[in-house]
């Protein structure tokens, strides 16, 4: 992988959080479809022919909740469930570009360090020939 400049990077985060910034309303968890029976001795679904219900489901404390969604909500808890998913993977993106600046500022920190060092330590190596106190001279 090309290695990015620390600008580049926050540029593309600051991108990102605008996009975060316009997301609309959501919800947690799974818009699904299932296929069910009534329970009606004379209905169609008695004879296979199932109704369809909607539910969104999501997981509390390691078990799977589902709530039923009234048919004139459905295209609206569609959308808020979509939009749930875009926030997730918007956030995993600014996390991950948070991590590389993270990275780079790390470097660069034990980069400067380095030479920082070696720069006093050149100046120390100079100061004492320039003075006269090496070891030949004593």
């Amino acid at each position: 992988m090309k290695q990015q400049s620390r600008a580049t990077l926050e540029a593309r985060r600051d991108a990102l959080l605008k996009k975060l910034a316009e997301v609309g309303p959501f919800v947690q968890g799974s818009f699904c479809t299932r296929k069910i029976t009534c329970g009606k001795p004379g209905c169609r679904c008695a004879d296979g022919e199932k109704h369809e219900a909607y539910v969104l489901t999501n997981k509390v404390r390691g078990k799977t909740v589902t709530t039923h969604v009234p048919r004139d909500l459905v295209d609206e808890v569609q959308s808020w469930a979509k939009q749930y998913k875009r926030v997730k993977e918007l956030m995993k993106e600014i996390s991950d570009l948070n991590e590389r600046i993270i990275r780079i500022h790390v470097k660069a920190s034990r980069a400067a360090a380095r030479n920082r060092d070696l720069a006093q330590q050149t100046q120390q190596k100079s100061s004492r020939t320039s003075s006269g106190t090496t070891s030949q001279d004593s």
